[in-house]
């Protein structure tokens, strides 16, 4: 039989608490690897072990490389590290970027809110982005789970992030996805355009 007590609930409570700052400093230790670790193979395994954890903390030791993937010189570094898998890479760690983060991002002094949208559009351009600066048509039917970086954004901001965005935020999102759809004739752009804006 369990005991109800005050003192054993709030012992229960404070076990739980510790447990759940215990994973995340792991989480945190595991994902520092990301930026660390020079092995590709590594840094694949390493987001690919987390795909699955929604947490704040995930996407603050992720942001300096979503910085990066974001950036073309940088993203041309990475895709060069890791070649085929590149594509992968950035659609696992951008997906860092989703409700959890949300007060984040609507903090109006924060760093998040700029390289959130620079993520979006960065990814939501027309093509694929390839380093030699040409633009390669994108297959409109991802095999599996969300292969593409853009998809996976678009998934997040379907998924709840983009309601638990204050109003301002909203119509920024609007503002840079209409930019980008308006300057295309692109189906995927208008695709997002279209879904995130009935949202």
């Amino acid at each position: 039989m369990f005991c109800e007590c005050c003192c054993c609930s709030s012992g229960t409570l404070s076990k739980t608490t510790s447990s759940l700052r215990h994973k995340r400093r792991i989480a945190e230790y595991l994902l520092s690897h990301v930026s660390s670790c020079r092995l590709p193979a590594v840094k694949l395994f390493l987001v690919e072990l987390l795909e699955q954890v929604s947490d704040q903390a995930k996407a603050e030791t992720l942001l300096p490389t979503i910085q990066d993937l974001t950036d073309k010189d940088r993203a041309a570094d990475w895709e060069g590290l890791f070649g085929p898998q590149f594509e992968e890479f950035a659609t696992i760690t951008v997906s860092a970027l989703d409700s959890s983060i949300s007060g984040l991002l609507n903090d109006t002094s924060g760093i998040f809110w700029p390289v959130f949208l620079d993520t979006i559009r960065f990814y939501f351009q027309p093509g694929k982005y390839l380093s030699s600066d040409c633009v390669e048509s994108l297959l409109l039917l991802a095999i599996g789970s969300f292969n593409l970086p853009r998809e996976a954004l678009s998934k997040n901001l379907q998924s709840g992030l983009f309601t638990c965005l204050s109003l301002d935020r909203q119509t920024e999102i609007c503002e840079s996805i209409i930019t980008i759809g308006a300057g295309s004739t692109d189906a995927v752009s208008l695709h997002f355009l279209s879904t995130i804006v009935t949202c």
